[in-house]
């Protein structure tokens, strides 16, 4: 069963936190670079950090908790339910849209940003993000907000002294199109022809 969780304040005071995202540039190479921090593994993220502090994903329902059965740090899920971990609410996100309006949005990567900010973290390091690409792909189910609840967590995190670096593998870049199979690999950084040349 899920235990009710207020998230300690000073659980990770003054520390740095990392934040494993599930972007398609989430790799082992990344999770690596986060050893020396406390680190939280979001969704899938958890098969490249089994030995992190800390595991969020807000849906209980969905197959990354069969990936987590044996994690041995916090666990953390946005529903009351049978699953051992802790309950910490659904920590929906207020996302002010390019046209005025605002939305309501879910998300795990914003949740465990939120918990790190929570939890006193005096920086936050972000790997493994891509919103541009999140929601390529999510687009037919009318995802949207994303891209802006990133930006705007950052920076109000920022404007209370809490640094936000963002941190992308050599990969993939934020809103680099996915290789299709059977297509030649792309190249990034693109070459720039010079000019006067062909």
């Amino acid at each position: 069963m899920t235990k009710p969780w207020q998230i300690p304040v000073d659980l990770w005071a003054g520390q740095t936190v990392a934040i494993l995202g599930a972007g398609p540039d989430m790799s082992a190479e990344l999770a690596e670079r986060a050893r020396e921090f406390k680190t939280i593994a979001v969704n899938r993220a958890v098969k490249f950090a089994p030995n992190a502090d800390m595991f969020v994903a807000l849906d209980p329902h969905h197959p990354f908790w069969e990936s987590a059965a044996d994690f041995k740090g916090l666990k953390v899920c946005g529903v009351e339910c049978d699953i051992d971990a802790l309950y910490a609410g659904m920590l929906y996100e207020t996302v002010r849209m390019g046209d005025g309006h605002t939305i309501q949005i879910r998300n795990n990567a914003l949740a465990a940003i939120r918990i790190a900010a929570l939890a006193g973290a005096s920086k936050i390091i972000l790997l493994g993000f891509d919103p541009e690409r999140y929601e390529e792909v999510h687009r037919h189910t009318g995802f949207v907000g994303l891209v802006q609840g990133l930006a705007q967590i950052t920076a109000e995190l920022q404007a209370q002294g809490i640094a936000v670096d963002r941190i992308d593998s050599g990969q993939q870049f934020p809103g680099k199109p996915a290789q299709r199979r059977g297509q030649p690999a792309i190249q990034w950084p693109p070459v720039l022809e010079k000019k006067g040349q062909p």
